[in-house]
């Protein structure tokens, strides 16, 4: 293709104008990214090369690229990499790749701990002062903890719990642990290779201490011995009603997992799964934040609502029931019978914060496990 060396600048212009004729949005990002990433030099300092030459050889490499972008292929399938706040992460075809909208979610997640790791500390100090032999009970607390959950440090700190759902690379769990260092994340996942990929990020970021990966939908790989554990649950789930796949861009639609894209015919399966099961699992004031699609921010408060609303009982044909304690038989019962008021009233979700991207879109809900009556603030 080149018979003779060619200046980076020159090669940019020939792949933008390439990249124009096959309607590639961004074509000159796109170029620089891609040349860059041959080079191995960073973006920022690719302006002060560019009266510098590249061999036929990169040249080459750097046009196959730019070939395979024309056809849709997503770029960070090419350069197999991804900024996620201050990470960059490895990444391959067949894994979702993270947006910069999930950034918004992350950042949340990272105050509301790094707040209740004030909190901690708080509460640490209030019990020195009242006199309470700490040291003495952080070992009880230890011993129960260890044979709970294992999710404590060597120096006998406790660790606050987060469950990241549908992982994915490992964007949102790697971005925590990273920013908060009393935290330990469970992350889950169906997909094999996305785990395989989380897996590499974490031992390429030096925090695979921090995080421990399971293969499975939602919670069912989580140990029965987690619920009412977490902290806090995050998830960016398949949020796309299926009849809105056509309409997707072809590098989304045509590359990207569509397992990871898909959330059912109206888009909003998994927020019911998450929400109502989440219940189980969070800590009473715990905090689940999710990711929202375009115009699905009312639909997500119903959900909550009707989860807020619904009676919680057992049917017919279950056999036991639990009073004070106590696990009895039932041998016949002609109505369901409703759980202990005050446990199911601790059950409840309120909305705490609505909160837009960018684009003045709701993008991120944030609930909270609480018994209170719902309250609501946007920005």
């Amino acid at each position: 293709m080149l018979k003779e060396t060619i200046s980076i600048q020159s090669a940019i212009k020939k792949a933008i104008n390439f990249l124009k004729e096959k309607n590639i949005e961004s074509p000159r990002i796109t170029s620089e990214i891609l040349i860059s990433h041959i080079l191995s030099i960073p973006k920022t300092k690719l302006y002060l090369k560019l009266d510098d030459f590249i061999s036929k050889d990169e040249f080459e490499k750097f046009w196959s690229l730019v070939v395979a972008r024309s056809n849709n292929i997503p770029i960070q399938y090419l350069t197999q990499e991804v900024s996620f706040l201050d990470l960059k992460l490895f990444i391959k075809e067949g894994v979702f790749i993270p947006r910069p909208e999930t950034e918004i979610l992350a950042q949340k997640a990272i105050s509301i701990l790094k707040n209740m790791s004030i909190n901690e500390d708080i509460k640490a100090n209030e019990n020195i002062k009242v006199g309470i032999n700490t040291k003495a009970r952080k070992n009880i607390n230890l011993n129960k903890n260890i044979r709970k959950n294992n999710y404590l440090t060597s120096s006998n700190e406790k660790k606050l719990l987060v469950l990241d759902i549908g992982t994915g690379c490992g964007a949102i769990g790697l971005a925590i642990v990273n920013k908060i260092s009393n935290c330990f994340v469970y992350a889950t996942d169906i997909n094999e290779k996305a785990l395989e990929i989380a897996k590499s990020n974490a031992v390429n970021l030096n925090l695979s201490d921090r995080i421990k990966l399971l293969k499975g939908n939602l919670f069912e790989p989580l140990p029965s011995n987690l619920k009412l554990s977490f902290d806090l649950i995050i998830s960016n789930p398949p949020y796309v009603p299926i009849s809105k796949f056509k309409e997707l861009q072809p590098e989304i639609r045509e590359y990207e997992p569509e397992n990871a894209l898909l959330g059912g015919e109206d888009g909003l399966f998994y927020y019911r799964e998450i929400i109502s099961k989440s219940l189980n699992f969070l800590k009473k004031n715990g905090y689940l934040l999710l990711e929202i699609g375009y115009n699905q921010s009312e639909k997500i408060r119903k959900i909550v609502e009707d989860i807020n609303t619904k009676p919680q009982f057992l049917s017919n044909n279950q056999k036991c029931r639990e009073i004070k304690g106590i696990v009895q038989d039932i041998k016949s019962q002609s109505q369901p019978f409703f759980k202990n008021k005050k446990h199911e009233k601790n059950k409840r979700y309120k909305i705490i914060e609505i909160i837009k991207d960018l684009s003045e879109i709701d993008r991120v809900i944030v609930l909270k496990k609480s018994d209170k009556k719902s309250t609501l603030k946007i920005k």
